[in-house]
Formats: structure tokens, sequence, C-alpha cells
């Protein structure tokens, strides 16, 4: 009982502290995994199109309509849950030729972009059937689309800004960023679990690229005599002004429209030279077919190109495969292109901002408990003493998260903050018994064994009490309690353990 524990106090403790080193060892060896926001269970999917720009409307259009017919075939897929709660699939809704603004990607407009939405039955009417689930049997019953730039599935939930992994490459070389994004998708792609693998880098329109050949100039032909020329033609020339009424009507002179439908058209054109001749463009000039970029995004006026990555949780952690990445593969990949540089963003970025802020406010916590302990037992030895329960609430905690099968997250980081204000309210009663008992002239450790036995029954109807309070919240599965049962496990069985 309490005396053995007391009269052992040093192999007491001993096993404390390797109870807190082991519950330490399971978090850091993944056994009870830290992400930054749990996600929860969510409604609805977005599936996102995107093809290289300038694509025909019909093209993006018809892959559109095949991601909704997919879409309405889930129901049968998923029959037996059809039967017992009506359609998985309640509606959909599609947009062809606009993507709207979201986390850090910016609106796209053009023929070649759209996306699908699709409404799920309330997650709580399929509480075996996660939206992971579907998503992952939607993208697969759409199969490989040839042609397509991106298409990528995502769900709408709560939980943090940003992407799981995301990794800003910064450079002025944008053919070195191309081969190292790519290379990155690539180290990415060995990770199980990571999928959607993708960069914000778009290539432009279809375009000639004209360059004089070295010997024009002795025909007396320049690069700004092409390119007017093939101004004139497919743009036009004013040739003169008629006035209508109040209006000056232009009058252009270019190619006819069945000439000016291709590109390849400038292949065939003839260039006039200083004396008159016509000779044919490819005599004076170099022509190669290219695209050009849609879009170059900087950052302190240097080029990035972003890599992005999303995540199944029940396969991957965020944290430790970009963990991995940032030690093993991005230094040698900077060796490799010298004249890069990295930046980890999205959730990783978030998470180390969130992490330093709590440690400086539980520092502030724990200063201002020690503070109100001194100054009411006008001791310094005596509020450690107290506040040495709070570690056993760490314990608690953990292992709380590894029976519920549930993640650390910072709102069971925030529930660490509160218990550690919490637990020292069962020491304090303690103290404060042995404290009077040694007045009166009881020994120490029979005052110790006493107190343990007179305050034990208020000490776990205190407990005990919060505990049940929280207790319907461990159970609760609706979507807006996923966020709060973190802090609840960390809260209740931290304090369970702390109080034993």
């Amino acid at each position: 009982g309490i005396e053995y524990v007391v009269k052992n106090r040093y192999f007491t403790f001993s096993i404390g502290l390797g109870v807190l080193i082991i519950s330490l060892g399971i978090v850091k060896g993944g056994y009870v995994p830290f992400v930054f926001m749990p996600k929860g269970e969510s409604d609805w999917i977005i599936a996102e199109v995107g093809y290289p720009l300038g694509t025909p409307y019909s093209v993006t259009e018809k892959t559109i309509e095949q991601l909704e017919n997919k879409a309405f075939e889930l129901n049968a897929v998923f029959s037996e849950m059809s039967k017992k709660n009506g359609d998985l699939v309640v509606n959909t809704f599609s947009l062809v030729g606009k993507v709207p603004r979201r986390d850090w990607k910016p609106m796209e407009l053009g023929s070649h972009v759209g996306e699908v939405w699709i409404e799920l039955v309330n997650s709580e009417k399929r509480p075996s059937l996660s939206v992971n689930t579907i998503l992952n049997r939607w993208r697969g019953l759409m199969g490989e689309i040839p042609g397509i730039d991106k298409l990528t599935f995502a769900t709408i939930e709560g939980g943090p800004a940003g992407n799981p992994i995301e990794i800003q490459l910064v450079g002025q070389d944008f053919n070195q960023l191309r081969k190292a994004a790519d290379e990155l998708k690539a180290e990415i792609k060995t990770y199980p679990g990571t999928f959607d693998i993708t960069d914000d880098f778009k290539t432009g329109k279809e375009e000639k690229k004209v360059r004089i050949r070295q010997g024009a100039g002795s025909l007396g032909v320049t690069m700004s005599d092409i390119a007017r020329q093939i101004r004139q033609a497919f743009y036009g020339e004013e040739a003169l002004r008629i006035q209508r009424g109040r209006d000056d009507i232009k009058v252009m002179v270019r190619y006819a429209e069945k000439d000016r439908r291709s590109i390849s058209g400038i292949e065939e054109m003839r260039i006039r030279t200083a004396d008159g001749m016509e000779i044919p463009i490819e005599e004076v000039a170099n022509i190669t077919s290219g695209r050009a970029y849609a879009v170059i995004n900087r950052v302190d006026r240097k080029r990035v190109i972003r890599v992005i990555s999303d995540i199944d949780e029940a396969r991957a952690n965020a944290g430790e495969i970009v963990s991995e990445i940032n030690a093993d593969f991005l230094p040698k990949l900077m060796e490799r292109y010298p004249g890069l540089k990295y930046d980890l963003e999205g959730q990783e970025k978030r998470t180390r901002e969130s992490l330093e802020s709590l440690k400086r406010g539980f520092i502030l916590a724990l200063m201002v408990i020690f503070l109100l302990l001194a100054s009411q037992f006008r001791s310094y030895i005596q509020p450690v003493i107290i506040m040495m329960a709070i570690p056993f609430g760490l314990i608690g905690a953990i292992f709380g998260h590894l029976i519920m099968g549930m993640q650390l997250t910072m709102i069971s980081l925030f529930g660490i903050v509160a218990l550690s204000g919490i637990v020292v309210n069962d020491s304090l009663i303690l103290i404060d018994f042995i404290n009077r008992a040694a007045r009166n002239g009881m020994e120490i450790e029979t005052a110790v064994i006493e107190s343990g036995k007179v305050r034990f029954r208020p000490v776990m109807l205190t407990s005990i009490t919060t505990i049940a309070g929280l207790f319907p919240l461990l159970l609760e599965r609706s979507f807006q309690a996923q966020f709060l049962i973190p802090m609840a496990i960390s809260i209740s069985f931290g304090l369970l353990v702390a109080t034993l």
C-alpha cells in the first residue's frame, strides 16, 4: 500500500521516471503520431481537373461529366450502406472554366480547368465508412485520363490551413527549379500513403519561337522586320479609316481567316526584304515550337515552385515524412542544384509556429503556478513537490491517446497545458494536510502516509467527477466533437494517472 511506496520512495520515483521516458518514446517512435490538427469526417469531396492551357472547353467538360457519372456509381459500389440510409451520394455540383481560390492556390480561369463537388450522406449515418475510403474509391473508378495535367481529390473539412506536405523551392533558373521539383515529387512518391503529388508550375499556351539566323543581315532583314511582318500577317495592319457617321472604321489588312487558324502558318510565311524581294521565312529565321509559362511565382523577387502532396493519415504521418526528407533528401538535392534554396511551408510551418507559441505559454503557466504556490506555502521546495504531479498527467495523456487509438494533436497539447493546472489540486490537498500534521508534532513520513489515507476520498471524488463529466464527450461520434475529443482524452486520462 501507501506505506510500501513511502518507504521505497526512490524505487517508486525510478519507476515513474521510467514510465515517463517510455511514454515519450511512444510518441517519438510513431506509435502515437503527432499531427497538427485532426482531420474530421467530411460530407463533401472535391475533384479538381486541370488540362494544358488552351485545351478546348469540350475536352474539360467531357472529363467533368465522367467524374459526375463515376460519383453516382459510388451508390452501387457501396450499395449495402445505401440500402440502410439512402444514397451515399446525395448531390453533385460542377464548374467548368473556373476553379475558386483555395488555400495558397489562386483562382484559375480558362477552358482548361474545372471541378466537381459531391455531397455525401451525413457522416453520422455512415460510421463505418470514412470519407477517405469513398475518396479513394472515386479516384480508382476514374483511372488514367490521357492528356490531363492534374486530377486531384480533396475533402472539405475543418482543420489546419495549408497542405500536409508543402516544400517551396527558390531560385532564379527555371530549368533547375523544374528538374529539382520533379526529383522531389519522385522522392515523395516513394512514401506509402502520399497521393495527389503535384506542383504549382503551369505551362502556358503553345507558341512558336522565332530566332533570326546569322546570315539574315546580308539580305537586309532584321529581327524587328520579321516580328513586324508576322504581326501584320496574323493581327493585321491598319490600311485606312472610313468615316461612318460619327465613327471611324478601321480597315485592317491581314491573312485570310483560313490561313490564321493554325499557328503553324508562320512556317509557311514569306518575308519581304529591304529590296522588295520575298523569301521563305525559314531562310532568315529558325522556328521552334514550345509552351510559354502560364504564371511565374516569386518570393522576394526570386522564382519559386511549390511541391505539394496530400496524405492518407491512416497510412502516413506528414510530420515524419517532411522530417525525413528535410534530413536526408533535400541537402543532397541542394548539392546537385547549388543555386537553389528551400523552405518548409504548409502544415509543417504552421506546426512550428504553433508549437513555439504553445511552449512559451506553457512555460509562463508553470511559472505562474509556481509563484502562486510559493506565495501560499512560503517555500520554494514544496511547490516543486506539488508540480511533480504534472509529468504523471503527461504520461496519462499519451497512454490515453494510445488506448483510444487517437493521434496526438495541437488540441491534445492544449489539454495537457490545462491539465497542468488541474493535477496540482490533488497534490495541494495532500501537502496542506502534511503541513498541518507536521505542525501538530507528527513525523513527516507518518504524515505523508496519513494524508494518503485521510484525503483519499476527497481526492478521488474530485477526480472522478471531472472524468465522469468528460466521459460522454469521449464516446461522441459527431463531426463537431472530433476536434474536442483529443483535449478530453488528455484531461481525463492524465488526471486519472496523476491521481493514482
